[in-house]
């Protein structure tokens, strides 16, 4: 029986969307410096608008690029100190209650949504887009868009780069969120590798048929005896003689 698995996302910080997410957060920054800057007077106000978002920003883009390997689950720190951020700016830019509690449920939505991705308890990224891509497009259509075309307010140069930091930090979350990739682990206990099948008996071969022993040499080495060796003389019975030769010459003689 299998047990239950979850997943572990990692982000590779030499992709495409990576980068994107640290240019968006560097500028975040910097729009966000110069919006807020010479809020030094009240320390809440200064501590909330300008230092808690630029310090969520370069937590993230430390999170991208250093632990976008290993340990990538951390960067929900930032994420959950944006989202106090986000809080307290919706809490301080809307008079009536209905803006701020849908900004308070979106960014509690977040926060869930993004804690339980990146710790593996939701098993699909593609959650996360959504929340980051919708904002922007709201605040694109229904803020901006409505405030550029209305001659009679201009924006001033503070509160367009407050916007401008607000659209880059969502930027940047969406492109976070489309660089996650993940790969399965298992839960528990580390169960022992199941032993491999014993391998099948080949069938013993038949026993090949004996040659015929090849018939015995006869032993060509010498016998030699003991006893002593005695040579056998034969006698010719008749005496050699010489040839001799007759010739008529010789009887003539």
């Amino acid at each position: 029986m299998k047990e239950s698995s979850r997943v572990k996302y990692y982000l590779d910080n030499k992709g495409f969307f990576a980068h994107c997410a640290l240019i968006m957060l560097a500028l975040a920054s910097v729009f966000r410096i110069i919006g807020c800057w010479g809020m030094w007077n009240d320390r809440v106000e200064g501590i909330m608008m300008l230092v808690l978002p630029v310090f969520c920003c370069v937590l993230m883009a430390l999170c991208v690029i250093l632990l976008g390997r290993k340990g990538f689950f951390l960067s929900v720190i930032p994420v959950l100190l944006g989202v106090v951020f986000f809080v307290y700016s919706a809490l301080s830019s809307y008079d009536t209650w209905v803006p701020i509690v849908l900004s308070v449920l979106l960014c509690l939505v977040t926060a869930v949504v993004y804690t339980a991705t990146v710790f593996g308890w939701i098993r699909t990224k593609w959650l996360l887009p959504p929340l980051f891509a919708l904002p922007f497009l709201y605040h694109v259509i229904m803020v901006d868009i409505p405030a550029l075309s209305n001659s009679s307010v201009p924006i001033t140069l503070a509160d367009g780069m407050k916007e401008m930091s607000f659209l880059g930090i969502m930027l940047a979350l969406f492109c976070v969120s489309m660089a996650l990739k993940k790969r399965e682990r298992a839960l528990g206990k580390n169960e022992e590798p199941a032993p491999a099948p014993a391998p099948e008996k080949e069938p013993t071969p038949a026993p090949a048929p004996e040659a015929p022993e090849a018939p015995a040499k006869p032993d060509e080495t010498p016998v030699f005896s003991d006893e002593p060796y005695t040579p056998v003389l034969t006698l010719n019975p008749e005496p050699w003689q010489p040839e001799q030769k007759n010739t008529e010459e010789g009887g003539n003689a």
